[in-house]
């Protein structure tokens, strides 16, 4: 049986129910975002928020903030809480951009999850690490907090740096980040090789 059609897009209002739903499903109360905040980000900046559906139906998220670089600095670092960042968003056309990953969240009790967190992947490789297209963003580097496992192996997969840990809501927190040139080098250079070796 042929594989179902999935597309990766920006996130739209009516998503945003679909999109709280899996970060109930999967994150702790702590991390639990209210809808009219997703809402008003959505129309603000709706880059931010890019999903990955099936029929019509969100399978999967990713969730990224523009922000500057000592904002972003403090995040990832745990100095400044998430809460306190929404005043600090930039516009995806403004120069000197640093990317803070908030999320990365797939349906896993659907068979086909795998699949969906390799085009969430790729959707953000294309849009935020290659930079290839005149419209694309000028993101510096690239960092993010993880809270689980799949996020940790996520990070160090990619080749993020390790910056050290810190606690929130009792928990610890691991910080990594990476410089967007670096990231796009290494996913060029793998993507070379995959090549090399199917000739082969």
């Amino acid at each position: 049986m042929k594989d179902p059609a999935y597309k990766v897009e920006c996130a739209r209002i009516q998503d945003s129910l679909a999109m709280l739903n899996l970060e109930r499903k999967y994150f702790d109360s702590c991390w639990h975002s209210e809808s009219t905040l997703i809402n008003k980000l959505i129309e603000q900046e709706p880059m931010m928020f890019r999903v990955c559906k099936v029929d019509n139906k969100v399978k999967g998220y990713y969730w990224v903030f523009p922000l500057e670089y000592s904002i972003w600095n403090k995040i990832i670092t745990g100095e400044m809480a998430e809460g306190d960042m929404v005043n600090h968003i930039k516009s995806f056309d403004e120069p000197n951009l640093y990317l803070y990953i908030s999320s990365v969240i797939v349906d896993q009790t659907d068979k086909l999850h795998k699949k969906y967190t390799k085009a969430l992947v790729h959707d953000f490789g294309r849009r935020f690490v290659l930079g290839r297209n005149s419209d694309a963003p000028d993101i510096r580097a690239i960092g993010a907090f993880t809270i689980s496992a799949g996020g940790r192996r996520l990070m160090k997969r990619a080749n993020f740096s390790y910056l050290g840990s810190f606690r929130a809501y009792g928990k610890e927190m691991k910080s990594w980040a990476i410089d967007r040139q670096t990231l796009a080098q290494q996913t060029i250079s793998a993507r070379q090789q995959r090549q090399t070796k199917k000739i082969a």
